[in-house]
Parts: structure tokens; C-alpha cells; sequence
């Protein structure tokens, strides 16, 4: 009798035999502070260079459970009417990895003083994994449903995107994994097109005190929309403290109660400037499903690098 896989483990056999291209998209909680991550036309909307890094640890303890790490830089160009960034990204859950590289470009629109609206791009490679040493199904898969040894394959990838933002207000929309793959053939799962509608609003509760809501909306169309509901206060520009539920909500699909249950949770987050160019950032995640005992944890770090405009030192938006 060969060794039984961990849970996790034995849903990535199940949804590899399934149906090979239906991996979900990395789950980030502080994308609230560099929506980079998941919208290409944010490139150089603070109007600074910005460096971000993110090591996310989902469902610490579960043999097989999802980690990511990011790195991602952006920033306006010398004309201001664009912005670039550029993208890493690393995603491992079980025996399947997945590594993309994107370079961003936006042409952005000054519709006021202080409205702008952005369009954006992302084009990339992405290397998909799956490491067959370290899967063994026991007798109840058949063995070639399994690789022997390591599966790769890569494959191009896009993203498109729209943001819209003031002093106090944003609103962005993008669609990833727009590239369409399938081959029956294959026993690699790559991601789903996925939809991302996020939006928020900075209010002034007093002369240090800020307050932020916003929301993320994340569909696929195969199945419920996942929504965060996000609450920030901002104390004297330099710490952040809020949280986020996250839950799925029937949108486009019919699904039942019980569906829906399994996607919610709580995220407790914050923010501080260690100093006025470097931040650090942390996130704990907790489900509300049967996955309860096992926390996540998200660490971010942030540098940016100011410039100078008609002899005065440009500082990063807030929003």
C-alpha cells in the first residue's frame, strides 16, 4: 500500500485529472497597498518609483499548502503621461509551481487638477510545474494520471487594465491570464481568466486621521465571485491598521449556501513607515471554514525613491 498524500495534496491529484487548466489565481491580502499586483494600469499612478516585495505563507502548518513570493517595481516616465512597472511573481501549492515574469506599460490621462485615468498593459511568461516525485496518489488514482518525474511548460501570458483615481478616490478594473491555453494532453493546471474590480475612497475623520473602505471584486465565471471588504485607518501618514472579510458572493452563477461558506475569512493588517521612503507590512489571515487551525501570513517590505518637482520633493498618494 504506497503512502497516503496530505488532504491538500489529494484535491491537486483530483483537480489535475479534472480538468487541467483550472487552477486558481495567488491569493494576496496587501494588495490594498500596491494593486500592481493585480492591475496593470496602477504603473506609476503614486507618481514615484516604488519597490515592493511580499512573501505570503497560506494555511501555515498544512504539508502542501500555498506560499507566494513577489517582487514588483513601477513608476511614471519622464513625460508623466506614462508609467511602467515590472513583475515576479512565485507560486507554489503542493507539486505544482508557477513563475511569471510581466513588463507593464500605462498611458495615463489628466482629465483634471486632480482626476487622472490610466490604461494599462502587461505582457509576460509563465513557467508551470508539476513535480510528480513528490505526489503519490496511494491505489485509488491510476499511475498515469501522475508523472513520473517534473512536467513544464511555458506559456505566454497578458493582463489588460483601467484605473481611474483623484486625491481621494479610485476605481479599477483588469483581466488576467488572457492568453487561452488548453490541451487535453496535459497534466499541467494553468490558471483560469480571472476579472478584478476594486474601488475605495479616503475620508478625513481629523487633521491625522484617515479613514479608507474599498472592496475587491474577483470572478472567473466558473464559479461564486470571491469579494473583500476592506476598513483602514490611517494615524499621522505613517501607520496603517484595518482589516478585510473576504467571502464569495453569487454573481452571474447560481451556487448554493454552502459554496459560498467555504471562501470566507478574516484579515488583520498594518502598515508603518520605518522611515518616509521604507515601509513594512504584515497581514493575518484567518479562514472561517474547516481550515481554521491553520493561519496565513503575509509580510510585505516597500522603498521608494522620491523626485524633485519645481524644486519641492514629490511624496507617495495615499490611495
Amino acid at each position: 500500500m504506497k503512502t497516503k498524500l496530505p488532504l491538500l495534496l489529494t484535491l491537486l491529484v483530483a483537480m489535475v485529472m479534472q480538468q487541467a487548466h483550472a487552477q486558481q489565481a495567488p491569493q494576496y491580502s496587501q494588495y490594498i497597498f500596491n494593486e500592481l499586483v493585480i492591475n496593470p494600469a496602477y504603473s506609476g499612478s503614486k507618481d514615484i518609483l516604488n519597490i515592493n516585495a511580499t512573501y505570503r505563507s497560506q494555511w501555515t502548518g498544512l504539508e502542501g499548502a500555498p506560499t507566494t513570493q513577489t517582487l514588483s517595481a513601477d513608476g511614471p516616465m519622464k513625460n508623466d503621461r506614462m508609467g511602467w512597472g515590472v513583475h515576479l511573481m512565485n507560486d507554489m501549492i503542493g507539486a505544482q509551481s508557477q513563475t511569471g515574469l510581466y513588463a507593464n506599460i500605462a498611458t495615463r490621462v489628466n482629465l483634471s487638477r486632480t482626476a487622472r485615468l490610466s490604461f494599462g498593459i502587461a505582457g509576460g511568461v509563465a513557467q508551470y510545474t508539476l513535480d510528480g516525485t513528490k505526489l503519490d496518489a496511494g491505489d485509488d488514482v491510476p499511475d498515469a494520471a501522475i508523472p513520473e518525474g517534473r512536467e513544464t511548460q511555458i506559456l505566454p501570458d497578458a493582463k489588460i487594465g483601467v484605473f481611474f483615481n483623484t486625491e481621494r478616490y479610485y476605481a479599477g478594473f483588469s483581466a488576467a491570464n488572457l492568453i487561452p491555453f488548453k490541451d487535453d494532453n496535459t497534466v499541467i493546471a494553468t490558471p483560469r481568466r480571472h476579472y478584478f474590480l476594486s474601488s475605495g475612497y479616503m475620508f478625513d475623520l481629523g487633521a491625522y486621521v484617515h479613514l479608507k473602505p474599498s472592496f475587491l471584486i474577483k470572478h472567473d465565471f466558473k464559479g461564486p465571485a470571491n469579494l473583500d471588504l476592506n476598513a483602514f485607518l490611517l494615524l499621522y501618514n505613517k501607520l496603517w491598521l484595518g482589516g478585510s472579510y473576504r467571502t464569495a458572493v453569487p454573481v452571474f452563477t447560481k451556487v448554493d449556501m454552502t459554496e459560498i461558506k467555504k471562501r470566507n475569512a478574516w484579515a488583520l493588517m498594518a502598515q508603518v513607515y520605518a522611515t518616509p521612503k521604507f515601509r513594512i507590512g504584515y497581514s493575518y489571515d484567518i479562514s472561517l471554514t474547516k481550515l481554521r487551525d491553520y493561519s496565513s501570513h503575509e509580510v510585505s517590505l516597500g522603498y521608494s525613491i522620491f523626485k524633485k518637482q519645481n524644486g519641492r520633493t514629490i511624496t507617495p498618494r495615499n490611495l
